[in-house]
């Protein structure tokens, strides 16, 4: 019994030993399998939804956000609206009491795009590269960027109209892909996807020929080609058909032919060389990127376009590679005249984009491998279905060894399956406790220290969200907006990098690795009407003006209306309501890439069609040169520039000859509010600078046809933005099909961007933030000084603007122009530019102005150093000392 008891008392104990030994590995599971849980969701979080962001760098340091943390609050909290997957909101969007709404795909409807239309029609018609979208969406932190409301306000950078940095990253990918020899040629970029194209026409085209180009394509081609050539109807070219017509004919070696190849082509996708073998040759590699096609070897020809919807997905830019000086002088030329260059805005952000796809190439973010896979997948999956039926078929693309994935590509390949192998025999189990909390920890150092969680789903803008895929984009620009300039220039977040860090960009005449060198005997420069008087002003407002653009923020060419954004348009009609400068309920308003290319769609759509005589195009001098430098140099058939409307006024062809006059109020260079002088029918007023801060606003402008500018409103020229009131639907509608053939549209990041400065400007009327209260005084207090030093001598005298009671202000309000109109009083002072310059002072001569070369215009809205030096030089002049000194 004893026995027994003991062996069942040894039995229980060993039970209980090993119950008890048996309790850590219980434990250490619960563990194990917490960890491995905490692993999944912390992958998935990052490899799934946002990615790890990069590493922490020198540059840009970290620390606290101040003035971007609105935007970027404001981004995310939108881009965490829930649209079913079907659709997706946009800070530019419409909102519903105060809410963004879901802006919903094709075939899909309802507040958060849930709901498939029945019987809704497949949309494939276009070529919007929106299957780049999620590419851009897991790539969020790299590539979204912060515009800062004083962001290149400027016309111009330190290369003309042309970023330095965008320049320098284009041509590095080139060198990467291995697409292009970029190395001895020129590069210039154009705005849309289709702007370069007319301009490469109008630079091949030979100069006072006897008779016009030929301009041709191999069929099938790009109807843009056609589209575009017919509409500007230069009297340089002409649209001559398709090559096969011409092959065999005696005339191509005795006639000027440009021909346009497309290669890869649109539509079939297909490699092709010129047929012809003329000497003007447009070849359009719009889609050689190896996502859609093999890399055979990099392209070297003459001049070759290539598209940056196309390359990154963002229906936005356009570049051309250009071997010969002259061609390329001539599209730049056809670039300044037509809009002043590419918005500053969109070269910002396309800049950003090739830095991301240049980080990731050849690494599991590739663009190209990712576009790739998802086009051939669709490729493979189109031609299982139409290989069932003998009624339709596809093109047939071979395969074709790709240098840049170095290996034969197929257009079509079968999908490759790929097994993944979990080995976890022979590990013991401590071992890879070890290991998944060691990921625990490195996961949970990305999660809370480097990035954050993303914003909550409701629409919370008073919160104060934990930032995740903004942050990084608002510390850079931070960092960029806190460099020290001494205050005589600034950093920008797509400026020059040296050694890793951005450098400042001096104001005129300093210098200096902080401009704070002032460069002796410098000529102070009053030419340019560049509006940076309105900088300070944005600076005083950073956190309300800036915006954050996320990788993915409109990629389409189009919105809900079309190439226009709906609430920018409602905010512009509102602006014109509470300024009270133009009637806009009864009009149309179209958007155009500055209101310098709303000058020749305005002519274009004024002009007969059909007529027999080309329509006169006439201003009264002084007048703003752009009207006849774009009428010259587009040369249509339908128009003809006819000089100053003094020579027509008492002429009986006024009454039978159709006449479009141009007339600018306030004027430019003079300031004064002006009229019709001819009285036609025909009249565009140029208002660019009916704005309180310029001029009194003694009543609404309501007339036929209105240009207005987004540059002389919020001091943005660089965003290259205007637009028009039009009453006639006609006349509407003949400029909206110039825009969309000439530039697809105005930029989506510009309309952003201007629709935030509107909201601003709107939010801050009639209070102590009041830009139009801010520019006016500035410009008012620069007014008389000059007048002051101006009136110590009769050798000189600036225009006389007299006192006017403004309904904006209600009240008397004293001149402020953008411009002084000076006088040489003396009779030996026959070329008044040419003595401001011997006294140090650049200024833009009368004779530009079709005035008398005794007057020439001095710019009173450039930056505060501008202006206090042009004082300092004017001082000097009429002094006793300056005068004897010239």
């Amino acid at each position: 019994m004893e026995r027994g008891k003991r062996e069942r008392s040894s039995s229980s104990s060993r039970n209980n030993n090993n119950n008890n030994n048996n309790m850590p590995d219980v434990k250490f599971f619960i563990l194990f399998c917490a960890s491995l849980f905490l692993n999944l969701f912390f992958f998935s979080y990052h490899f799934l939804s946002t990615p790890l962001p990069p590493p922490r760098r020198p540059w840009p340091p970290r620390g606290g956000l101040t003035w971007t943390r609105r935007a970027a609050e404001e981004a995310e909290t939108v881009a965490a609206v829930s649209c079913s997957g079907h659709g997706r909101a946009y800070i530019d969007g419409v909102t519903a009491r105060g809410h963004p709404v879901c802006e919903c795909n094709t075939c899909y409807a309802g507040a958060d795009c849930s709901l498939l239309k029945s019987n809704c029609a497949a949309n494939a018609d276009s070529g919007d590269p929106l299957f780049l979208e999620p590419y851009w969406m897991r790539h969020s932190a790299k590539s979204a960027v912060v515009v800062s409301g004083w962001h290149r306000m400027s016309y111009l950078t330190n290369n003309g109209f042309i970023s330095v940095e965008l320049e320098r990253y284009i041509r590095a990918l080139h060198r990467a892909v291995g697409n292009a020899v970029e190395e001895d040629k020129f590069i210039v970029f154009g705005s849309g996807c289709t702007q370069l194209i007319n301009a490469l026409v109008y630079a091949l085209s030979p100069d006072n020929a006897t008779t016009p180009a030929s301009v041709v394509a191999t069929a099938p081609y790009y109807t843009l080609y056609k589209a575009q050539t017919n509409l500007f109807d230069g009297r340089e070219y002409e649209w001559k058909g398709i090559t096969s017509k011409w092959i065999n004919s005696s005339v191509v070696s005795t006639k000027n032919f440009i021909e346009f190849v497309t290669s890869p082509n649109n539509p079939d996708g297909l490699l092709h060389k010129s047929v012809l073998g003329v000497k003007s040759v447009i070849y359009d590699h719009a889609y050689y990127w190896p996502h859609f096609s093999a890399i055979p070897a990099p392209a070297d020809e003459d001049v070759m376009l290539f598209s940056g919807s196309k390359t990154s997905g963002h229906a936005s830019s356009r570049w051309a590679l250009i071997k010969d000086e002259k061609v390329y002088d001539k599209v730049v030329q056809y670039m300044k005249v037509n809009t002043m260059g590419v918005s500053r805005d969109t070269q910002l952000r396309v800049l950003k984009l090739i830095k991301v796809i240049l980080g990731e190439m050849g690494g599991g973010g590739d663009i190209f491998e990712f576009g790739y896979k998802a086009l051939k997948n669709r490729w493979r999956k189109l031609n299982e279905i139409v290989s069932w039926s003998n009624r339709f078929s596809l093109q047939q693309i071979d395969p074709q060894y790709c240098t840049y994935f170095s290996k034969m590509r197929d257009p079509s390949p079968e999908k490759k399956r790929a097994g993944i192998i979990i080995i976890m025999a022979g590990v013991k189990f401590l071992v890879l406790l070890c290991t998944s909390l060691f990921l625990n920890v490195f996961f949970f150092s990305c999660y809370f220290l480097i990035s954050t969680p993303p914003p909550p789903l409701p629409w919370l803008p008073w919160a104060r969200l934990r930032l995740s895929w903004t942050r990084a984009a608002a510390a850079e620009a931070e960092a960029v907006a806190a460099l020290a300039c001494s205050g005589h220039g600034r950093a920008f977040v797509d400026g020059i990098i040296v050694h890793g860090f951005p450098t400042c960009e001096c104001n005129a005449c300093y210098a200096g690795p902080d401009c704070a060198d002032l460069i002796p005997d410098c000529a102070a420069d009053a030419d340019s009407g560049d509006p940076l008087f309105l900088e300070p002003y944005w600076r005083r407002h950073a956190a309300g003006s800036a915006i954050v653009v996320s990788g993915w923020h409109r990629m389409s060419y189009r919105t809900t209306n079309g190439y226009i954004s709906v609430e920018l348009e409602r905010h512009i009609r509102a602006l014109h309501r509470a300024v009270g400068n133009a009637v806009e309920e009864d009009k149309f308003i179209v958007f155009g890439s500055g209101s310098t290319q709303l000058i020749n769609a305005l002519v274009y759509a004024l002009s007969p069609d059909n007529a027999t005589s080309p329509a006169s195009v006439v201003a009264t001098a002084p007048y703003y040169a752009l009207y006849k430098s774009q009428t010259n140099l587009f040369d249509g058939r339908e128009y003809e520039w006819k000089g100053i409307t003094s020579e027509w006024i008492n002429s009986s062809s006024v009454s039978t000859t159709n006449f479009i006059e141009f007339v600018t109020s306030p004027n430019n260079p003079d300031g004064l509010l002006h009229k019709s002088v001819l009285g036609g029918q025909s009249v565009i007023y140029d208002h660019a600078y009916y704005w309180p801060h310029f001029s009194a606003i003694p009543a609404p402008a309501d007339e036929d046809v209105m240009l207005f500018s987004g540059s002389k409103t919020s001091g943005h020229a660089s965003s290259r933005f205007g637009w028009a009131l039009i009453k006639d639907q006609k006349v509407y509608e003949k400029v909206v099909q110039y825009m969309q053939v000439n530039t697809m549209g105005v930029s989506r990041d510009t309309q952003l961007r201007v629709l935030k400065l509107i909201k601003v400007i709107l939010a801050e009327m009639e209070g102590k933030g009041d830009i139009f209260e801010f520019g006016y005084k500035t410009l008012k207090d620069r007014w008389r000084k000059l007048n002051e030093v101006v009136s110590l001598s009769n050798r000189f005298s600036v225009q006389q603007i007299s006192p006017q009671y403004c309904t904006y202000f209600q009240k008397m309000r004293d001149p402020s122009p953008a411009y002084a109109w000076v006088k040489c009083e003396f009779e030996e002072d026959e070329d008044c530019a040419e003595v401001l310059k011997e006294a140090g002072i650049i200024s833009r001569s009368g004779t530009i102005f079709e005035a008398s070369s005794g007057y020439t215009r001095l710019s009173l809205i450039k930056t505060q150093d501008d202006f206090d030096l042009l004082l300092q030089k004017m001082v000097a002049l009429v002094s006793k000392g300056g005068v004897s000194s010239i």
